[in-house]
């Protein structure tokens, strides 16, 4: 059920120790099959939202993760894992809500967490391997300063079956994304609502629409934003947008928001006065698009499909290459604990290595995945339309339900 803008109350689920104790003694498995002594994580801050792929990797082990500074673990293949926190303001957060998961130690400041990984490397016997996960994200010093605590220790990437291992979603993960997909209904509901206020500008829209999805317990809200007769693209930053939106305009937008870690997005046109044949024309189509796309996730069936199907469409109603289109981008990808989940980013992007196909990622039910054609139209400027979608052992499922095609506003 939507959940509209005037009401108060937050969802307050959360993911229950018992899958999170399921997770972690599934990577020590993988740990104890690759002779991986310690697996050390770096996760930045939450907040950076659909800009970070590695706040995924500590949220998916412990469950949590703070919304404004990075945090590092150190999982031992046997005994206490340890949480690695800046100060006390997190190092309360993670002792509050992951407290099952091992210590929480403080390191101080953050150019200080290499050091209290190899304190916490010290205490590990084996081989000395080490695996990581998450360290690309690292800023420079960081990375350098971790290396050199990871000398001596042979090193293994962990990142490759941690993806493999969230690609499908447990039945508490789905509601996660259940009440994400709710929270970005209420958050295009507020969308189309406030537009025909008068004197509403773009700039105001924005911050109404990103606070309706916070009001109602989104970890993180944002949302892009194009009004005009003939969006060319849309917008990121307040300072872009136009100031009142005309009588005759569309409002297109984009939500991004994650709820308790797991990420939900939907994409719609709103337009002022009635529309023209040929915009009512392009927004079946991309109905269209998204029902083929939701036909083609069949359990078995290799997951680039899905992508092939959006692109092949797009390509028969579009007059530019995808190179060309002035505003295209990626058409469909996996939703998680990233907003691009990493374990499905090669098979759903269109520019990837073909040659890999035949042994690409099979779709499974509990996979999630994001469907959001968008190309050029000359007469029209950018077109576009989005929704989440569950793959079941039937096929796929819509979770997002605010209505599709046109918004009359």
């Amino acid at each position: 059920m939507t959940v509209l803008i005037g009401e108060t109350s937050a969802p307050t689920e959360s993911i229950s120790q018992e899958v999170l104790e399921s997770r972690l003694a599934r990577v020590r498995e993988w740990m104890k099959e690759s002779d991986a002594d310690a697996l050390v994580v770096y996760g930045a801050p939450g907040v950076l939202g659909s800009r970070t792929l590695t706040a995924g990797y500590v949220r998916y082990l412990t469950g949590w993760t703070t919304t404004a500074l990075p945090a590092m673990l150190v999982v031992p293949r046997e005994g206490t894992p340890t949480v690695i926190t800046m100060g006390p303001h997190d190092t309360r957060a993670f002792a509050l809500a992951a407290s099952w998961f091992g210590n929480v130690i403080a390191a101080g400041a953050v150019d200080r967490y290499p050091e209290a990984v190899g304190s916490a490397l010290r205490a590990i016997t084996g081989s000395g391997h080490v695996a990581t996960a998450g360290v690309g994200e690292m800023a420079g010093p960081l990375y350098q300063a971790l290396l050199d605590q990871l000398a001596g220790h042979k090193r293994l990437d962990a990142q490759p079956a941690i993806d493999q291992l969230r690609l499908v979603r447990h039945p508490e993960e789905v509601r996660m994304h259940r009440i994400g997909a709710s929270i970005s209904d209420s958050m295009i509901t507020a969308a189309m609502e406030q537009a025909v206020l008068p004197g509403m500008s773009g700039p105001k829209l924005m911050a109404d629409i990103e606070h309706a999805g916070r009001a109602l317990g989104a970890d993180t809200s944002a949302t892009w934003l194009a009004t005009g007769e003939k969006p060319v693209t849309t917008y990121m930053e307040q300072s872009e947008l136009a100031g009142s939106i005309g009588a005759n305009d569309r409002v297109q937008l984009g939500t991004t928001l994650s709820y308790r870690g797991y990420f939900a997005q939907g994409l719609r046109i709103g337009v002022r006065g009635k529309p023209s044949a040929r915009l009512r024309e392009y927004a079946d189509i991309l109905i269209e698009i998204q029902d083929a796309a939701l036909a083609a996730m069949r359990p078995g069936a290799l997951l680039h499909e899905v992508s092939d199907v959006i692109e092949s469409a797009i390509d028969r109603h579009c007059p530019y290459t995808r190179e060309k289109d002035p505003f295209r981008f990626q058409s469909c990808h996996g939703l998680g604990l990233s907003y691009v989940e990493p374990g499905m980013a090669r098979d759903l992007n269109a520019r990837r290595d073909k040659t890999l196909d035949p042994a690409g990622v099979r779709i499974e039910p509990g996979m999630v995945i994001e469907v959001h054609p968008n190309f050029t139209v000359p007469d029209l400027g950018h077109v576009c339309a989005g929704d989440m979608a569950l793959v079941t052992e039937h096929g796929g499922e819509w979770l997002t339900a605010f209505p599709r095609g046109l918004h009359q506003l």
